[in-house]
Order: C-alpha cells, then sequence, then structure tokens
C-alpha cells in the first residue's frame, strides 16, 4: 500500500512537471477563416511574457490576448471575440455592438511587456482582496504612487479563470457606462502590464490586471 502511495505521487510530480503550457490559439482551428490570416509572427511577437517565471500560464495569457486585440483589433473581433459569442450565446447589446466598432479602429498599438514590479502590486491587491472578500480598487493612489510609472491603471475583474473568459468580460464592460476596463485595455499610452489571479472567498477567483506607461 505505502508502495503505491509512493508510486502515485511520483507519477502525479511528473505529470505536473510535463504540462505544456495552453496557447490562446489552443481551441481553435487555425487553419479554417479567418484565424488563418493571424501571421506567425504577430503571435509570436504578441507574447510577450511566455518566458517570465513569477505568472502563471492563464496570467500570462490575458497578456496575449491582450496584445492581439491592441495589435489587430478588426481581426481580433472577427476570431477571438465572434466565436467566444457564439460559444457562449451572448446576446449582441450595446456595449457588445460598441466594442466591434471600437476594435474596428483599433491597429497596431504598442503590444504590453511584462513587468515584475507591477506584478507584484497585483499579486498583492488580488490576494488581499480574495481573502478578505472584497472587491474595487482600496489602496490604487500607494500602488500608482510605487509602480514607478508615470502612467497607471488598474482592472479587476471576478469570477473567472480563464484568459479569454477575463478580458472578453473586462472589453465588452456591461453595466459600466465610462467603459473604464475596455479603455485601460486599448489606452495607447500603455506600455508595460502584468496579472495575478487568486483565490477569491465569495467570487471564487479574482483577477487583477495593472498597467503602466
Amino acid at each position: 500500500m505505502h508502495l503505491n502511495f509512493s508510486l502515485f505521487i511520483l507519477f502525479f510530480v511528473f505529470i505536473s512537471f510535463n504540462s505544456k503550457a495552453e496557447s490562446v490559439f489552443e481551441y481553435v482551428d487555425t487553419v479554417k477563416y479567418p484565424y488563418h490570416l493571424w501571421n506567425e509572427v504577430v503571435i509570436a511577437e504578441t507574447n510577450t511574457a511566455k518566458d517570465v517565471d513569477y505568472m502563471s500560464d492563464e496570467e500570462k495569457n490575458v497578456i496575449w490576448l491582450t496584445n492581439l486585440a491592441r495589435f489587430d483589433g478588426s481581426l481580433f473581433a472577427k476570431t477571438f471575440l465572434k466565436e467566444y459569442l457564439e460559444k457562449n450565446n451572448i446576446e449582441y447589446t450595446d456595449n457588445v455592438k460598441s466594442l466591434f466598432s471600437h476594435l474596428r479602429i483599433i491597429n497596431n498599438l504598442t503590444p504590453l511587456k511584462p513587468d515584475h514590479n507591477i506584478y507584484l502590486l497585483a499579486e498583492e491587491h488580488a490576494k488581499k482582496n480574495g481573502r478578505k472578500g472584497k472587491t474595487g480598487h482600496d489602496g490604487f493612489n500607494t500602488r500608482a504612487k510605487n509602480s514607478r510609472h508615470s502612467k497607471f491603471s488598474e482592472n479587476c475583474e471576478y469570477g473567472d479563470f480563464r484568459a479569454i473568459d477575463i478580458l472578453i468580460t473586462l472589453l465588452i464592460d456591461e453595466g459600466v457606462p465610462s467603459l473604464g476596463h475596455r479603455k485601460n485595455i486599448l489606452n495607447q499610452v500603455m506600455t508595460h502590464t502584468a496579472v495575478s489571479i487568486q483565490p477569491h472567498t465569495i467570487f471564487k477567483y479574482n483577477c487583477v490586471i495593472e498597467y503602466g506607461g
């Protein structure tokens, strides 16, 4: 019995260390139109966080998807956004319609690069909110001061773990008249970002994304 348990532990450790990072293109047909329109060079160059060791795969994928939307908003709308809406039976509300319009004018914005300093700020805030079951941006001014960026903004999202769910929810920004989350994602002055997804006592997960420029 003890031997079998030991073998199970070894097997589990082997699987854990050999699981590959999931690509944002993992579950889409890159041959079928219009996914094949994503240039391989663009796909590689927008994946700016792929080599960092302080973020999880899903946290890195939030950055990757963000950069794809910033590089070619129109193509992002035809691919990731359109497929997501169809798969999840999401109604074409005014916010969804305005997102399509907004993405049509987004082109070749600077790819956001990972920033370890603002990652620590995001991680601390996500862990604190998660532990206390809170939402919101308490302590934002302090984080902005400590970010080492002249421009600083923050998005928080609750209840989702997958990168695609997090990003599309923030882009649609349903119920937010100012569209503040969407504007943060597509803000041309931002150059750096960091993402932390942590457990939340009420919503199961909460994600904090910091932007600096």
